[in-house]
């Protein structure tokens, strides 16, 4: 029995040095640039609630390879690698196919990018990492999860009206469970507080309607133009307007619309999920003829859903599969820039 012990130890060994020799040999190469803001956000001024500013800067992870394009992801607090989110785990699969990845922190732990300043912080960022890796006229995909994705698609709008420094253009869009109609979210919030159901809820919905309402200039009855403007969509705008901006575009979402986890946990129904705002968008890039554009929408896909974790997450996208997409993306590019050069 001993014996059986000793030679089970030693085999276990041996593959647990495997396991750390095969992780050594997939190391890749990683810039860091970040300056810690000083200084506090101010999340509710009837009661002087703050939080401190985080880290403004970038990570980038470089394949071993040249890399045929760079996944960007867009968030207001730091994404540096001292940190664990669940939108790290798409590292991997796409070093290993010769996609770069950029995460990029504006500072603020809340980022709603209002204004065209607010971008330029964002493009400054985006700018100096990928000049500075050699990246910058290779095809670019952003991505983010929940306010990083109304982020991106700020960003993705500032740049394909031709505001970028750099000349940025997205080539490819990736959202997951972001809001994108402030109008409806203002309701959202507004019923949360009504509901009193769920602290956490209360709480978010204080200071989501004291940024909207301070920097989009009153409620939307009062400021509906404004709410227009910034919205990445808006159901109730008759016009469309953002809509003709990311016609050509593609587009990926992802949700997962668990209707009984958000009644049971926070009293929210179909009106008050992110969920409504990615299919009435979807469905209007559809009838504008966007035939790139998906909605992926799952069921029970995420992470520890057993255990009741919230449907609001990264860990609902399938990481390989994003690749794959993001992988045809850059196929195409590549066939039409070699297309115009022949022309």
């Amino acid at each position: 029995m001993r014996k059986f012990f000793f030679v089970s130890l030693i085999i276990f060994s041996i593959l647990v040095l495997l396991l750390i020799k095969k992780e050594k040999s997939i190391n890749h190469k990683v810039i860091e640039k970040y300056e810690q803001l000083i200084g506090n956000q101010l999340l509710n001024e009837i009661n002087n609630i703050t939080i401190p500013y985080s880290k403004q800067g970038f990570t980038l992870h470089l394949p071993k390879s040249n890399p045929k394009g760079t996944l960007i992801f867009l968030s207001g607090s730091s994404m540096d690698t001292t940190r664990t989110m669940d939108e790290f785990d798409i590292i991997k699969p796409a070093l290993k196919n010769d996609i770069a990845v950029l995460f990029i922190s504006t500072g603020k732990v809340i980022e709603f990018l209002f204004t065209d300043e607010d971008i330029q912080i964002v493009d400054n960022i985006i700018g100096d990492a990928l000049e500075s890796s050699s990246l910058i006229d290779k095809p670019k995909i952003l991505a983010g999860m929940s306010l990083g994705g109304t982020m991106a698609l700020r960003y993705s709008e500032f740049c394909i009206l031709d505001k970028s420094n750099y000349k940025i253009k997205p080539n490819a869009l990736v959202i997951c469970d972001a809001p994108l109609d402030m109008v409806r979210l203002w309701n959202e919030q507004e019923q949360a507080i009504k509901n009193n159901f769920h602290p956490n809820a209360v709480a978010e919905a204080e200071w989501v309607l004291y940024f909207l309402k301070k920097h989009l200039g009153g409620t939307p009855k009062e400021a509906m133009k404004n709410y227009i403007n910034y919205s990445p969509f808006v159901y109730l705008d008759k016009n469309n307007t953002k809509i003709k901006i990311f016609k050509n575009l593609p587009i990926r979402m992802y949700h997962e619309p668990d209707i009984n986890w958000w009644i049971k946990n926070r009293a929210k129904d179909y009106n008050t999920i992110n969920s409504i705002d990615l299919a009435g968008f979807y469905n209007n890039l559809n009838i504008m003829g966007n035939t790139e554009v998906e909605l992926i929408t799952s069921f029970k896909k995420r992470k520890d859903y057993e255990k009741g974790a919230s449907p609001h997450t990264w860990t609902i996208v399938n990481n390989d599969k994003l690749i794959a997409w993001i992988l045809r993306q850059v196929k195409k590019i590549s066939l039409q820039d070699s297309d115009q050069k022949n022309y």
